[in-house]
C-alpha cells in the first residue's frame, strides 16, 4: 500500500469514528441525572424494580433498558371536601377535614397502586364517614370525645384508621384535622332550637342549685350564731329563701312592688 493510499484510509477511519463517538456519547450522557431535596428517583429495568435513589446529587445509571420515574416526599396538605354523615345519634352532619401526609416507600406508592394521590382521597373520604358515624356531634359529658371539640379520641381515630387504608402504598400519614363542622341544613333550625332550650335548662338547674346551697349555708350560718329556730319556721324560712333566690331580680321587684302598695 503507498502512502497516497494511506492518507484516504486515515481520513475514512477517522469519519467512521466521528460517527460512531456521536450516539455512545450521546447514550452515555443519558445515564446522567440530579436528584433534588425530597425527591426520589424509581428505578425500572425492562420492566422490573431494580433500586430507588433519594440521595441528592448527581448520579449516573446505566441508560439500556432504563425507566425512570421520579416521585416526591415532601409533606402533602390534603383537603377533604365536605361531605355529609350521620353522626353518632342519627342526625345529619356536615363535615370536612384535613390530612398531611408524605410518601414513605417511593416504590410502592409508585408500583402497588394506581395514582397514589387519588388512592389517598378515596381512602380519606372513606375513613371520615366511618370515623365521624361513631361519635356524637356534641357531648354533655365533658369527659366524652365528640365531634365539636375534636377530641383526641376522634382525631387519634381519624389518623389511625387512614394509616391503616394507605399503609399498602407507602405513604405516611403525620395528622388528620377536622376543618368545618356543622349540622345539615335540613335539621340545623331544629338543631339550634335544641341548643337554646338546653342552655335554658342548664340556667335553670345551676339557679337552682345555687339556691338550694345558699339556702343551706344562711340556715347553717344562723346556727352557728345561737340562733334557734322551730322546725315550721326553718322550713317556712328555707321555702321563701328558695323561692325568691330562684325567680331573680323580677320576683323581688314584685316583692316591693307590693310592699309599697300595702304601706299606702
Amino acid at each position: 500500500m503507498s502512502a497516497d493510499d494511506i492518507g484516504p484510509l486515515l481520513c475514512l477511519l477517522g469519519v467512521f469514528a466521528i460517527i460512531g463517538f456521536v450516539p455512545a456519547w450521546s447514550f452515555f450522557l443519558r445515564g446522567f441525572f440530579v436528584v433534588e431535596p425530597r425527591q426520589a428517583h424509581v428505578l425500572l429495568y425492562w420492566g422490573k424494580y431494580r433500586r430507588t435513589i433519594d440521595a441528592p446529587g448527581l448520579h449516573w445509571v446505566f441508560p439500556l433498558g432504563l425507566d425512570r420515574r421520579v416521585l416526591h416526599t415532601r409533606d402533602v396538605v390534603l383537603q377533604i371536601p365536605l361531605t355529609t354523615v350521620v353522626e353518632q345519634h342519627g342526625n345529619p352532619i356536615q363535615v370536612s377535614a384535613v390530612a398531611i401526609y408524605r410518601v414513605q416507600d417511593p416504590a410502592r406508592a409508585l408500583i402497588d397502586v394506581q395514582g397514589y394521590q387519588r388512592y389517598v382521597q378515596n381512602q380519606a373520604s372513606a375513613v371520615l364517614k366511618s370515623v365521624c358515624a361513631h361519635y356524637p356531634y356534641e357531648a354533655r359529658d365533658p369527659r366524652q370525645p365528640c365531634l365539636k371539640k375534636e377530641s383526641p379520641e376522634v382525631l387519634d381515630a381519624l389518623r389511625a384508621n387512614l394509616q391503616k387504608g394507605v399503609d399498602n402504598a407507602g405513604i405516611q400519614v403525620e395528622l388528620v384535622r377536622l376543618n368545618d363542622l356543622t349540622y345539615a341544613p335540613e335539621i340545623a333550625q331544629s338543631m339550634l332550637l335544641r341548643q337554646q332550650a338546653q342552655a335554658m335548662v342548664d340556667a335553670r338547674r345551676t339557679l337552682v342549685e345555687g339556691a338550694v346551697h345558699t339556702t343551706a349555708d344562711a340556715l347553717e350560718r344562723l346556727g352557728k350564731t345561737g340562733i334557734t329556730l322551730s322546725a315550721p319556721l326553718r322550713m317556712r324560712l328555707s321555702t321563701s329563701l328558695t323561692l325568691l333566690l330562684c325567680a331573680g331580680d323580677r320576683e323581688s321587684h314584685q316583692g316591693g312592688g307590693g310592699r309599697r302598695t300595702g304601706h299606702a
